[in-house]
């Protein structure tokens, strides 16, 4: 990953090289998201939930018409999903998508032409976060599959994508209840360079589960923790 000391200027060489497309590829209403090039702010010293999604594997060239996910709620409430560059290199963005949700699957899907497809943006490149609330400092989210064919027919584990504004050192646990499901040392992690939380769900049992990924930064020592809950749901229908 590159890192640029004129964040600035990063962003207007980037919005110059679009400046082609006019004002079509900016971040904008279109219709039942917001969609478009919207450069994001530095983020702060903190741990970040950058993608949240099931593990899937999923064929993405030539660029699909749609995009599609699928993610499961326990009953009806309000969803903020968000869709960025894991790595920004297009500072593309998505969210504020209109349809109500409801117990069960549910389903959004958008089109490709709109920006992805003249960015040539890879879409492999993305991250996907379904907040349901944040609440006690606990971030709850519903797991997305994404894809844009066939979802698959079952959930066997998922993906967690983070970052933290400082070099640091981390580990975490998933638990179910009170019991531990698995956890492992993440060693090292380095400024703004993101890492991946895989979990291996196959043998688990639809429920909650939380997430836990606390650790230091090196520089100072000050803790880090964060919490994610999610519910897993492993039979698709």
């Amino acid at each position: 990953m590159l890192f640029f000391k004129n964040k600035s200027l990063v962003i207007v060489i980037m919005l110059f090289a679009y400046s082609a497309y006019g004002d079509s590829l900016d971040y904008k209403d279109r219709g039942d998201r917001w969609e478009g090039i919207k450069p994001q702010p530095v983020s702060g010293r903190d741990i970040e939930l950058l993608s949240a999604t099931a593990d899937y594997d999923e064929k993405w060239q030539p660029i699909p018409a749609y995009c599609k996910v699928k993610f499961y709620l326990q009953q009806a409430t309000k969803v903020d999903i968000d869709v960025q560059e894991v790595r920004p290199k297009h500072f593309y963005k998505l969210d504020q998508v209109v349809p109500n949700w409801k117990s069960g699957f549910n389903n959004f899907m958008w089109r490709t032409s709109d920006v992805i497809a003249p960015l040539n943006l890879k879409i492999t490149s993305l991250g996907i976060v379904a907040r349901l609330a944040i609440k006690d400092e606990k971030e709850y989210v519903a797991p997305v599959i994404f894809y844009h064919n066939n979802p698959p027919a079952a959930i066997n584990g998922y993906l967690f994508v983070l970052k933290v504004g400082g070099n640091a050192k981390l580990k975490y646990v998933i638990y179910q209840g009170n019991k531990v499901v698995t956890e492992e040392s993440l060693d090292k992690q380095f400024v703004g360079e993101p890492f991946v939380i895989y979990w291996d769900s196959k043998n688990s049992q639809a429920g909650t589960y939380e997430l836990i990924v606390d650790g230091y930064f090196l520089d100072n020592n000050d803790p880090i923790y964060k919490v994610i809950s999610f519910y897993h749901q492993p039979k698709i229908k």
